[in-house]
């Protein structure tokens, strides 16, 4: 496979990063401070163009039934480990657009997370 270098002098193809801050309603500095901690590693995340467009799948399912212990079976343990410092914000206080991203990059199957929502309701 060949690259397309868009400059005509051949200079190198610069990397881009893009840094993101999502604020959520926290009660506290610390609460505050946990939030932007587990949000930065969740970032840290490899992600490829596959979870961008699970979330759009994901946003339309009711993720208010989804909590940090109902998708325990489907995360590795250091992921989980950081969602339970932020897990009432995660239960009670995210919208659906970063939820719905946080479980993407997470890459739980759409079918599992129905499944929970199923039988939570």
């Amino acid at each position: 496979m060949t690259k397309i270098n868009p400059f005509l002098d051949k200079r190198p193809i610069p990397k881009i990063n893009i840094n993101v801050k999502i604020k959520v309603k926290t009660n506290s500095a610390k609460e505050n401070a946990d939030w932007n901690k587990a949000f930065g590693y969740l970032m840290k995340k490899p992600r490829t163009k596959l979870e961008f467009l699970t979330v759009n799948i994901i946003r339309k399912i009711p993720l208010d039934k989804i909590t940090v212990e109902s998708i325990k079976p489907f995360i590795l343990e250091p992921d989980y480990n950081v969602l339970l410092t932020i897990e009432d914000i995660f239960n009670n206080r995210l919208t659906s657009d970063v939820k719905s991203f946080i479980l993407a990059v997470l890459r739980i199957p759409v079918k599992e997370l129905e499944n929970i929502s199923k039988e939570a309701a």
